[in-house]
């Protein structure tokens, strides 16, 4: 087994298909068919079924790409710890952000790393804040921006930026006009939430909780895995969220979403930057991480 093996391995795994994974990595499809049949004959499992919806990893497949991964993540870093050795610079950064900080929070920082470190460029992964922390267990990223602070002794992490949730309605929702509802109006009213897993749920569950409150008293009519989509809902007259204040400045100035505040309820969180521990950070991850702290909290460091 060889590197090379395993670039051509995720290729297809990622892809689900023999022919653009030959094609991502410039070889032909037989060969790469080859180089995948060697590897099964290695650790004697089968790691592809071929399907009609395409190559899809099997049971054994999955934990080959978990490893697989890890392993390409550690020669990514020796050969960006190497060229740093050198002098060199720049060099790929793989990082994983929940939603309001993957787009509120790092694209300003963007234009900033560029102008100052030209060399350097960031792959960004988004998803909710538990599916960011697995994937930074897992090495898949090396820094996470995430709305929850990560409760594991493998990681260690540092406050970075607060945010406010605030419950919005439709320019036409029935509360419109008002400045404030009970919390048992709340209760009774259809709530747009996020998915499982979001620093956001996090955030409202815990303030639920100051009040003796739990999220099952509320009315949970859709679960949705964007803000985006959650804004859209709402926009449209049904129902309320509670959504991060970042996310709609534009739609409060303009009046498509009202804000109304719940008495005695304020939900409030941190985003938090997030690491391995005892692992040495790529020169990519250490400037990422400075220009992180700089921007958004300048007594922050790991």
């Amino acid at each position: 087994m060889n590197l090379r093996q395993l670039d051509l391995f995720v290729a297809v795994a990622e892809s689900r298909s023999f022919s653009r994974g030959a094609a991502i990595c410039c070889l032909t499809q037989s060969t790469v068919s080859q180089h995948i049949a060697t590897l099964e004959e290695e650790v004697n499992t089968r790691l592809f079924d071929r399907t009609r919806q395409g190559a899809l990893l099997t049971p054994g497949g999955k934990i080959f790409l978990r490893h697989a991964r890890r392993i390409l993540v550690e020669r990514d870093q020796l050969f960006q710890e190497m060229a740093a050795f050198n002098g060199e610079s720049g060099g790929e950064l793989r990082i994983g952000a929940s939603n309001i900080p993957a787009t509120y929070l790092i694209p300003p920082l963007l234009p900033k790393l560029a102008e100052s470190y030209s060399g350097i460029s960031v792959n960004m992964l988004s998803g909710d804040s538990q599916e960011i922390i697995g994937r930074l267990l897992n090495a898949e990223i090396e820094l996470a921006v995430i709305g929850a602070a990560p409760e594991h002794r493998k990681l260690e992490s540092v406050a970075l930026a607060s945010d406010v949730l605030v419950l919005i309605v439709g320019a036409g929702h029935r509360w419109s006009g008002r400045e404030m509802v009970s919390l048992d109006e709340l209760a009774s009213e259809p709530l747009i939430a996020r998915e499982h897993g979001s620093g956001s749920e996090q955030a409202l569950q815990e303030e639920l909780r100051r009040l003796n409150y739990k999220l099952d008293s509320l009315q949970i009519a859709a679960r949705l895995g964007s803000n985006e989509a959650v804004r859209q809902v709402v926009a449209g007259g049904f129902g309320c969220a509670f959504v991060s204040e970042r996310s709609v400045q534009q739609e409060l100035e303009s009046g498509v979403l009202l804000r109304v505040a719940v008495a005695g309820m304020i939900v409030e969180r941190e985003f938090w930057l997030a690491r391995l521990k005892g692992r040495t950070p790529s020169p990519a991850a250490r400037v990422f991480s400075e220009l992180l702290f700089q921007t958004y909290n300048p007594e922050g460091t790991f």
